[in-house]
């Protein structure tokens, strides 16, 4: 045995075991491993240029570890486990604990973390997805830009602000729990958000009149029953009312049929069509009409009502869907069509219905969809064209 190893025992004056070693290695987590080898060496008596001898290593690499400039890699972990007696591991578990405590430090590795734990609370209650596709320019390319183009977009301050308004703004009513059902607040509240965008693109419509419904209705029943070139004259005609109308793309995790909401001094109706037929425009057009006089409330700079499909358990929605079925059909004249042919066969149907829609100016399809949904009969709508031209 070499005479430094001799010398290096006879001068320990105090024993340690490698479970000592990993205790002081915990106490420790922010020393530099260099730190405990000069304490190690000082405690057993051992001059540093020795013991880089006794190593085979240059003095000033060992002088550079012992004062924090260079880190212990593997190979000298194995070299001070020979010499020592104190597991390699260990001395490398210092020397990570301390490269994590700098770079933990160092302000751009604080800022990432900080990025980091944003962009995950953020996630919590918008769907980045969307944003991401319904933005031209999209969300930018690092997470830092990402989160003040949502912060931005949803016109907040802070993260916490952000989560105030989700919470603020989810109705739990509307999410009930079922296999079938494919909703979740997070989508909802980011989709509501991008349609707020999208109506404030559009021009200002002309001042809004609560008391002029029926002329209202009339207008769109007449545009429904010609049926030629309908969404842009459904939306030239609400904003002569005072409505911001516009269609909505549908995004998965949503089925949104309707959207009402109150901004500012106008109402604004947005619609996904996401079944492109004349007769359910129709319904869910005026379900959304119903909202807009008589739910939305203008002293409330956000009210709002959205219709999500198979979400039927407030009063508004029954309201509205009432106020939808017979919005467009004279209820008198149609409870006598119904009595009329209570007990005609279903499938010699389609004559009496059409009709009954030329008599008063509605389009048949319209007519046909009342029907089925008061007779609970779906299967005699051959021959309708129910496309919206």
């Amino acid at each position: 045995m070499p005479t430094f190893a001799l010398d290096f025992k006879k001068h320990t004056t105090k024993s340690y075991n490698n479970n000592y070693f990993m205790k002081s290695a915990t106490a420790f987590i922010t020393v530099h491993p260099g730190d405990v080898l000069r304490d190690e060496l000082e405690m057993r008596g051992i001059k540093q240029k020795d013991f880089a001898t006794t190593i085979g290593m240059p003095a000033s690499v060992l002088n550079d570890i012992v004062q924090g400039k260079r880190s212990v890699t593997p190979d000298i972990a194995i070299l001070l486990e020979a010499a020592l007696g104190k597991n390699a591991s260990s001395w490398l578990t210092l020397q990570a604990e301390r490269d994590l405590e700098v770079a933990r430090q160092k302000e751009e590795f604080v800022q990432k973390q900080k990025d980091i734990e944003s962009w995950q609370l953020i996630q919590d209650c918008c769907n980045v997805k969307y944003l991401e596709k319904y933005l031209s320019n999209g969300l930018g390319k690092t997470i830092h830009e990402k989160i003040s183009t949502i912060l931005e977009f949803f016109k907040v301050k802070s993260i916490e602000a952000l989560r105030e308004s989700f919470v603020k703004d989810v109705n739990p009513a509307y999410f009930r729990k079922s296999d079938k059902f494919e909703n979740n607040p997070v989508n909802i509240f980011t989709w509501k958000h991008m349609a707020y965008d999208k109506s404030a693109t559009l021009s200002r419509p002309k001042r809004f009149d609560r008391e002029a419904l029926h002329d209202l209705i009339e207008g769109l029943n007449t545009i429904l029953y010609e049926n030629e070139n309908t969404i842009a004259r459904i939306e030239s005609l609400m904003n002569e009312y005072g409505i911001r109308f516009f269609l909505f793309s549908n995004q998965k995790g949503t089925n949104i049929d309707g959207f009402s909401f109150w901004k500012g001094s106008n109402p604004s109706v947005a619609l996904t069509l996401r079944y492109q037929k004349i007769d359910i425009l129709a319904f869910t057009l005026m379900h959304e009409i119903c909202h807009v006089f008589r739910h939305l409330n203008p002293q409330d700079n956000l009210s709002t009502c959205i219709t999500l499909t198979d979400v039927k358990d407030s009063i508004e929605e029954k309201e509205a869907d009432t106020f939808a079925r017979m919005s467009l059909i004279p209820a008198k004249e149609w409870q006598m069509f119904k009595e009329r042919n209570a007990r005609v066969n279903p499938y010699a149907m389609p004559s009496r219905i059409r009709e009954f829609a030329h008599k008063h100016q509605i389009h048949p399809a319209i007519v046909l969809g009342r029907y089925q949904h008061d007779f609970n009969i779906y299967d005699n709508g051959r021959g309708f064209d129910r496309s919206i031209n």
